[in-house]
């Protein structure tokens, strides 16, 4: 039985590590311009390192809070489906090879950006 994993290749990590170094440096540099009471209530940390979490970036950002916490669990039903979709893409062979990789790579960068700018979106309602 073939490995349904075997089209991910190195690239598809560097692209998912340069998403997630943009995401988190623009999360890290917002949450850090705040006043001193705003970069004591939020934990800018954490939500740096947990801009992985997608839509949830947000609600780590302002530790939980109701609202936030609501906001992010609304928006990752359609970060999640497509990334999902995006991964699985990855996996279904295609009628062509001529640009098989290109393809590929290309909805493999769409899916990130949709996890990713859930995660700026999630930030910018817990900042607002």
């Amino acid at each position: 039985m073939p490995n349904p994993f075997y089209q991910f290749r190195t690239i598809h990590l560097y692209i998912f590590l340069g998403f997630y170094f943009v995401a988190g440096s623009l999360t890290w540099s917002v949450l850090n311009r705040g006043s001193e009471s705003d970069r004591r209530e939020n934990q800018i940390i954490g939500a740096t390192i947990g801009v992985v979490s997608g839509p949830f970036t947000g609600a780590i950002a302002r530790n939980f809070q109701t609202c936030c916490r609501q906001f992010s669990l609304r928006l990752f039903p359609y970060c999640a489906a497509l990334l999902g979709t995006c991964v699985l893409f990855q996996m279904v062979p295609l009628p062509f090879r001529r640009f098989d990789r290109t393809v590929r790579l290309t909805f493999w960068c769409l899916g990130l950006f949709g996890w990713f700018s859930g995660a700026i979106l999630s930030l910018g309602h817990a900042l607002s």
